[in-house]
């Protein structure tokens, strides 16, 4: 590409027409009209000489040109974003920013009130953006769309078979579950039985668009199990639970934190023994930037606090 023929302020209409595939998606995306969305169009049909995007049907799709540009714009403009909102140091008390997280139910419940309360405090310049945890979140932290993502070490969640080498994570805390119940189920208690707990009504957090952490435990009703009822997020199950014959499967400290609150108890779940690695996780391009580096610090300490 030689920069004395290419306007660089197309490189923001080419990044919009290349993940969006459509001119009036693309337009609605950077805020311009659709008939400049349309003009920016040609002239980078006749700078690259290929159409870029083609009608097959009733959709667009992108040509092999097209395919080609799609990373290598994108990363551009994420490292001249990254570039320019970088400062050479960071105040939380004076900075105004904002900042993506995303997190499971069991962190929204858990870890974000103490993050918001001590962003109040400690930053009134900065927002926080909070997201719900999903198969997608990787994607997003690689496109730029969010800043941080806790999950739990294990790649398989998001359908990748290794974490990917942009990838830097901080280990948070172990996890155990517990199974739920209303605090008159006589049926449930210390001594719980694999072959009783399998036999008990459930309630599960199915897998699905808005799937929890650990989808292939939490989101996956295990064989044998007598299935009731179905949700989508691990914060419905207590209130699904209580005043119920039936059991659900959550992490212990969201079950010692609903415990607390309502009239629930929980016992060890006899079905899962193992514990998984809570985690939070960034893009490497992100690492430069001071103030990613103290919000980055302060999710850390928080999820790793008793």
């Amino acid at each position: 590409m030689q920069l004395n023929r290419f306007d660089l302020n197309l490189l923001i209409a080419l990044d919009a027409l290349l993940r969006e595939k459509n001119v009036t998606r693309a337009a609605e995306r950077v805020f311009v009209s659709q008939p400049a969305m349309s003009a920016a169009l040609q002239k980078l049909r006749a700078y690259f000489n290929d159409p870029l995007l083609v009608r097959v049907g009733r959709d667009m799709e992108l040509t092999p040109k097209g395919l080609s540009l799609v990373e290598p714009v994108h990363e551009v403009l994420l490292r001249v974003q990254a570039t320019l909102a970088t400062q050479p140091a960071f105040d939380p008390g004076t900075a105004r920013r904002s900042f993506t997280l995303v997190v499971a139910s069991s962190a929204l419940a858990l870890l974000v009130p103490q993050l918001l309360d001590r962003i109040v405090r400690d930053a009134p310049g900065v927002q926080c953006h909070v997201d719900s945890l999903n198969v997608t979140s990787l994607s997003r932290l690689e496109y730029g769309d969010i800043d941080l993502c806790i999950a739990i070490d294990d790649p398989q969640f998001f359908g990748q078979r290794h974490w990917p080498e942009w990838l830097r994570s901080a280990a948070l805390r172990s996890v155990r579950w517990a199974c739920i119940a209303d605090r008159d189920n006589a049926l449930v208690d210390a001594g719980l039985t694999l072959e009783r707990y399998r036999a008990l009504p459930h309630a599960i957090a199915r897998a699905g668009a808005a799937t929890e952490m650990l989808a292939t435990q939490a989101g996956t009703a295990p064989a044998g199990l007598d299935v009731r009822a179905t949700t989508e997020s691990l914060l419905a199950l207590p209130f699904m639970v209580l005043g119920t014959p039936l059991v659900a499967s959550v992490p212990e400290r969201l079950a010692q934190y609903f415990a607390a609150r309502l009239p629930l108890k929980f016992v060890p779940d006899p079905q899962r023994r193992g514990e998984e690695l809570e985690v939070v996780l960034w893009h490497k391009r992100r690492e430069p930037d001071p103030a990613h580096a103290w919000f980055r610090q302060l999710v850390i300490d928080l999820g790793r606090a008793p």
